[in-house]
């Protein structure tokens, strides 16, 4: 049973793309695929991208822009490049990082902390093997207007105690394991899934067909992680975590700013788009895709 939820915890933490749904004051389901998706021609076999989104939302008038910016945090180095240049026509660049208020990512320092971190080392270990970068390394976090926006790692303990949050998950892993037990389906998409995974590990470029596996597992699997991660009344890794990015905004929108990005895993996204709807009433206008990932041969 736990083989499927073993897969999906491996696949979506490592590029932070934890999916929840929630629905915006219009109704609108908002979901992974409004902020990730893969690529793949009409009629072609291989998907040829892994792609994040930048989706703007804007008041009435249009003097107040928030775009929300999905991250993943193992990619290409050009994808890293492109947002680096990207970032540069805002007035705030709020990201996330649980650290102490203020904190800018150093690059010299990111060996030591890997070795003490279980998800940064996951992180660097996958995107070793896929032929990929690392978040931390590659964006320039010291740019003037990249502002912190996330709780501290004592806070986020605490409200990971609080919550609950732990405890939910586990709850939640074991009724997803049950459904997928009796679901015939299920166990046959999962099959496929283990043969997908064998058969890029023995390729004759093994980086390429990972790279592809991973994509489109983590697309198919949105709903599973959600049960997974999700819960009525929210949780630190996602709610809380948002609210505290929030009130920055709200700060930043006080003191003037006009233009914001808001740097964030794909996860957060979804209930960052309900909030900009709901609380600061803006509407989304427009979305631009940005290839993470290559999906296809090298020249």
């Amino acid at each position: 049973m736990m083989k499927y939820v073993t897969k999906i915890i491996i696949v979506l933490i490592a590029v932070s793309a934890l999916d929840s749904v929630v629905r915006s004051e219009e109704g609108k389901a908002y979901s992974l695929t409004d902020f990730m998706r893969v690529t793949k021609p009409e009629g072609k076999r291989n998907p040829i991208s892994f792609d994040t989104a930048a989706v703007k939302f804007t008041d009435n008038g249009k003097k107040l822009e928030v775009d929300l910016i999905a991250a993943v945090h193992i990619g290409d180095k050009t994808y890293y490049e492109e947002l680096n240049r990207l970032f540069k026509k805002y007035d705030a660049v709020l990201y996330e990082l649980v650290a102490a208020g203020g904190t800018k990512p150093d690059k010299k320092k990111l060996t030591e902390t890997r070795n003490r971190s279980w998800l940064s080392s996951m992180q660097g270990g996958i995107g070793e093997m896929l032929d990929l970068d690392f978040q931390l390394e590659c964006i320039d976090y010291h740019a003037p207007n990249m502002i912190h926006a996330d709780l501290s790692p004592e806070e986020f303990v605490r409200r990971v105690a609080e919550r609950g949050d732990i405890v939910q998950m586990m709850f939640n892993v074991i009724v997803l394991s049950a459904k997928k037990s009796g679901d015939k389906k299920a166990e046959k998409e999962e099959m496929k899934a283990q043969g997908r995974l064998a058969a890029a590990a023995f390729s004759s470029n093994p980086s390429l067909a990972l790279k592809r596996f991973f994509a489109t597992e983590m697309i198919r699997q949105a709903d599973d992680a959600a049960a997974l991660f999700g819960g009525e009344g929210g949780s630190a890794i996602i709610t809380d975590r948002n609210a505290a990015a929030l009130k920055v905004l709200k700060k930043e929108i006080k003191n003037g700013k006009k233009k914001i990005a808001v740097f964030y895993g794909g996860a957060h996204l979804p209930e960052f788009a309900e909030s900009l709807e709901k609380d600061f009433h803006l509407k989304r206008t427009e979305t631009d895709w940005i290839p993470a990932w290559n999906l296809q041969p090298r020249l």
